[in-house]
């Protein structure tokens, strides 16, 4: 009887332990978009369903979105080696001095859709031409949609930014506005739409989903359409997270590497066309598309700020 007992006291043993180990590993992803944008609506929540779905039983990715891990976008990179959080979305340019290559996609009159320069971008990180990506493991490499100015002010020309101040993030945006004649100023995206409502800046260059989720919209009421080149985007792991998971899961991510670049630049395009449309509608808002003789203008203003963003570094000038 003491057997069986012992038997059956091993065989519960077993069966607890089972349902402790079949216990999915949680990982904490950070956005500091708020839940109801378009990117957390269109693009997040149908990838986090997608790599909970080939993840089950092995690991559930929770999201905090709205900032509730960290508010600020500047800090996503720190949150997420600090394992703050094991996955959060990144702006390159918003750690100077890490990512030393992304802006090589804010050149201007290159790459005319996200798609495009997201692509470049990824296979140049594939390739392993892009600095200072072993601190992470990236989930994802991409890009935006091309840049538009977006001012509380009529702009059809280079010299109607002179004298103006201009939210400038990442190194070559700097060097434009110092083209231009305005005076570059650096902020996070979440603080533009505040920031222009108190005459801090007049102007920023924007892709439109930023316009649109963080209220710069509400502000800016002119719009001046020109493919200013675009801004880099990350998705990406604590590499102490990732080393963790088994390897069925390492796997998961790794093969959604190119989906992901791909669901971030598709969906980037989509919503700029039926956005843009919208705008192009509301009396509020006026769109400019700049005629041929004014494009060349632009780029002859902006050619030396391409050079100055180059300088005498080989490596930027091979990257363009």
């Amino acid at each position: 009887m003491k057997k069986i007992g012992i038997a059956v006291a091993i065989a519960i043993l077993m069966i607890f332990a089972g349902n402790v180990m079949a216990e999915p590993i949680v990982l904490k992803y950070a956005q500091f978009e708020p839940p109801q944008s378009f990117a957390m609506k269109k693009i997040w929540a149908p990838w986090v369903a997608k790599m909970n779905k080939e993840g089950a039983g092995i690991f559930k990715i929770d999201v905090f979105a709205g900032g509730t891990l960290n508010r600020n976008p500047v800090n996503q990179l720190k949150i997420v080696r600090d394992g703050v959080a094991d996955i959060a979305f990144i702006l390159p340019s918003y750690t100077p001095g890490t990512f030393l290559d992304d802006s090589v996609v804010e050149a201007p009159f290159i790459a005319k859709t996200a798609m495009e320069s997201a692509l470049a971008i990824y296979r140049m990180w594939q390739k392993g031409m892009l600095r200072n990506y072993d601190q992470i493991i990236p989930l994802m490499v991409s890009s935006g949609q091309q840049y538009a100015v977006h001012s509380t002010f009529e702009v059809k020309r280079p010299q109607d930014l002179n004298g103006k101040k201009m939210r400038s993030t990442g190194k070559m945006q700097h060097f434009f506005s110092k083209a231009y004649g305005a005076a570059p100023v650096g902020m996070p995206v979440t603080k533009i739409a505040e920031s222009m409502s108190r005459g801090l800046i007049q102007a920023t260059t924007n892709e439109w989903n930023a316009v649109r989720t963080f209220k710069i919209s509400d502000i800016a009421r002119y719009h001046c359409m020109l493919p200013l080149g675009s801004q880099s985007f990350l998705l990406a792991m604590n590499k102490q997270s990732f080393n963790k998971l088994p390897k069925k899961a390492q796997d998961v991510f790794i093969r959604n590497q190119e989906y992901t670049t791909r669901l971030w630049a598709g969906e980037m395009d989509k919503s700029l066309d039926v956005y843009y449309e919208n705008i192009k509608k509301d009396p509020k808002h006026h769109v400019y598309v700049p005629t041929a003789a004014e494009i060349k203008e632009w780029k002859k203003v902006l050619e030396p700020a391409v050079q100055a963003w180059m300088g005498d570094d080989p490596g930027k000038k091979y990257l363009l």
